[in-house]
């Protein structure tokens, strides 16, 4: 379908493409161009810059402020969405035919009123977002982030009736697929998007152990607190921490136990060497929801991965990883392939298995969707 052109509203500027959601979106809009599409770029700007890079891949792109301010906590609707209704927002969407993809429950200010005047509606939901605010509100400590959170993820609850004013509702795992099916129908398994074309595992073997992630999330830096207490601080093999924002409680904890390192804010590069050259990537997640990008990072660019389930639930990826639960299972994960050299078998079942995860395959779902 070629020349078929595409209203996609971002909860952000989706470049540059360096985190969660706004990789799956950017290398959605990528994949999309590529399959023929036109995208009609609208996104909001907070903390974020207009970028060339996205007027060179979109055909039109439009930028909104977002919203701010305590009289939006008060609202019936969520924060994150009452926020993100840009009062210009109709105009530059409702006066042709174009179908509309929704990037999140964050963006569906205008859904209704879109599903009204007849177009395709699409939405990509990165989460099953009142089960995600409330697994963030159990693992806050400051009480006033924790009450905003509980609240946020009541609001979501009921908010998300809207879906059933989407035409097609794209979800991001196999499980989240399940349980938007049985309360809208319409939903169908679209993979998250990113920057891999191939396996580029290296064979043979490293020496070290690594866990990476934004640690300035609350959720992230428990974790990871929890398993240096339970399993790391056991064993003695080299443990690489790295990810943005370390809060100053992990970097306590962590710095007398002497096969741990906290590596701060490493760059794209920095991060890169360090996932293809480790032996073990360790990923571990308190709550289910979505798909996390960095499982898909590293089963195409790194090692061996031991993961608990909540990592892989819902992906199918299960059989490329090897599952810990108790922290025991752990340490015992990490003496077996930490002397197990990595093979190209190993990358070849990799390759199989993660075809389902090609950009272009699922560019060509959503269009056939948009037939």
């Amino acid at each position: 379908m070629a020349s078929e052109q595409l209203h996609l509203i971002s909860f952000n500027v989706p470049y540059p493409p360096d985190y969660g959601g706004i990789i799956d979106i950017f290398y959605k809009i990528k994949a999309l161009k590529e399959a023929g599409v036109q995208v009609i770029l609208h996104c909001y700007t907070y903390g974020r810059q207009p970028s060339k890079e996205l007027a060179d891949l979109c055909s039109r792109v439009h930028y909104y402020p977002r919203k701010a301010g305590p009289r939006y906590f008060l609202q019936r609707d969520p924060y994150i969405t009452v926020t993100r209704n840009a009062n210009t927002m109709p105009g530059n969407i409702l006066g042709d035919k174009f179908p509309v993809l929704f990037e999140g429950l964050h963006s569906t200010a205008l859904l209704a009123r879109c599903a009204a005047e007849g177009k395709t509606t699409l939405v990509r939901t990165h989460n099953i977002e009142h089960r995600y605010y409330r697994g963030l509100a159990r693992s806050e400590t400051r009480w006033t982030n924790k009450a905003f959170l509980f609240s946020e993820a009541v609001k979501l609850k009921r908010y998300e009736q809207v879906l059933q004013h989407a035409s097609h509702i794209l979800a991001i795992s196999k499980s989240e697929t399940a349980y938007f099916q049985e309360r809208f129908g319409h939903a169908h398994f679209i993979p998250a998007f990113h920057r891999f074309t191939e396996v580029t595992s290296p064979p043979g073997k490293g020496d070290y152990v690594l866990f990476h992630g934004n640690l300035g999330v609350a959720e992230n830096s428990d974790v990871l607190i929890r398993m240096t207490r339970n399993a790391l601080s056991r064993t003695d093999h080299r443990v690489i921490v790295a990810g943005k924002n370390p809060p100053a409680r992990l970097t306590r904890l962590l710095a007398p136990i002497r096969n741990i390192e906290v590596m701060a804010d490493p760059t794209g590069e920095e991060m890169d060497d360090l996932i293809r050259n480790a032996q073990v990537n360790l990923l571990f997640t308190s709550q289910p929801t979505g798909i996390k990008l960095k499982l898909l990072h590293a089963l195409h660019a790194g090692r061996h991965c031991l993961v608990n389930r909540e990592m892989i639930e819902g992906t199918g990826l299960a059989p490329l990883c090897t599952v810990a639960t108790r922290p025991e299972e752990v340490i015992t994960g990490l003496e077996t392939l930490m002397n197990q050299p990595f093979t190209e078998s190993l990358a070849e079942e990799r390759r199989k298995a993660l075809a389902e995860y090609s950009n272009m395959e699922s560019a060509r779902r959503i269009i056939r969707l948009l037939s």
